[in-house]
């Protein structure tokens, strides 16, 4: 993808997640592959009500018609008002398409196709593969460590040394003052909103004394004063940020990533046979510093 087609991507994965029901954490597209870390909860469709469903239409469809049932976002609001007889059915396939991530990803990367060859004149698909998803523990040093892993990938593949430097990117659109990129940011850090003090606090995770991307255009050292804990002449935040910048395969060839406690208990819920430890992610400080716990990655045997 060039400059112009993550433009649109953007726009088409903001407006998709809108419609979706689903918050977008961080992000991070690249030339050849892309990643989008989101927020769900599959229970919000079920109680969702025909206001809340037409400004999910209208936020992905704003004023033109949706092909597939050719209506616009005017025609949806009166038709649900009416509750005729075509509105259960209007209503179930919008929800159908709403709460679930495999739907999400076909549509962004449908939309972004069609776009495409409409821009460039080409047929095809764009992507060649399917897309692999992880579940990661909601408000947990686990949701930091991936967001910031995936904030890391154009450090990591030589295009920028600060993350804040690539544009297509949460952090890096946060740093540009982008509204939404901001309120993820907040999330990751499990605030309802954005403030200099959560930014500050994730951008520690990116940059450490170890690493290249570690430290600002200016040379400025990003980690807040007495924050991070020092353990055999390493603080954990350039043992976090180090380890983030190398490839960490628990990150991105699991199924589930979390506590060990959380994922023995998801694995047990969900009838899997057992998981690994992340045998390359070091340990990390919980909230406050205090007790070292071990991510553990879920792979889900065959």
């Amino acid at each position: 993808m060039d400059e112009e087609a993550m433009k649109a991507m953007r726009h088409i994965m903001r407006s998709q997640a809108a419609f979706a029901g689903m918050e977008v954490l961080t992000y991070c597209f690249m030339a050849n592959h892309f990643h989008i870390f989101v927020r769900l909860d599959p229970k919000e469709t079920e109680v969702l009500d025909d206001a809340g469903l037409v400004t999910r239409f209208r936020a992905l469809y704003g004023g033109t018609r949706c092909a597939s049932l050719g209506l616009d976002a005017d025609d949806l609001e009166v038709i649900l008002k009416k509750n005729g007889s075509s509105a259960e059915g209007i209503r179930r396939r919008l929800k159908a398409r709403m709460g679930d991530v495999s739907v999400f990803m076909r549509e962004v990367k449908t939309r972004f196709t069609l776009w495409y060859n409409q821009k460039h004149g080409t047929v095809g698909t764009f992507w060649a593969e399917r897309f692999r998803s992880v579940i990661v523990e909601a408000d947990t040093e686990a949701q930091r460590m991936v967001a910031a892993y995936i904030d890391l990938n154009p450090v990591r593949a030589g295009l920028v040394e600060d993350a804040s430097d690539y544009r297509f990117s949460g952090f890096g659109e946060a740093c540009a003052g982008g509204s939404a990129a901001r309120r993820g940011i907040a999330r990751i850090e499990g605030k309802m909103t954005w403030t200099t003090q959560w930014h500050e606090r994730y951008r520690a995770r990116l940059f450490s004394r170890t690493g290249p991307g570690m430290r600002s255009r200016r040379g400025e050292d990003h980690r807040p004063s007495g924050e991070a804990k020092v353990e055999d002449g390493q603080s954990t935040a350039d043992a976090e940020g180090s380890e983030l910048l190398s490839k960490i395969r628990a990150f991105s060839e699991s199924w589930v990533v979390g506590s060990v406690a959380w994922v023995e208990s998801f694995c047990a819920a969900n009838g899997w046979l057992g998981f690994r430890r992340g045998r390359k992610a070091k340990p990390v400080a919980e909230e406050g510093g205090a007790d070292l716990t071990k991510v553990a990655a879920a792979v889900k045997r065959q």
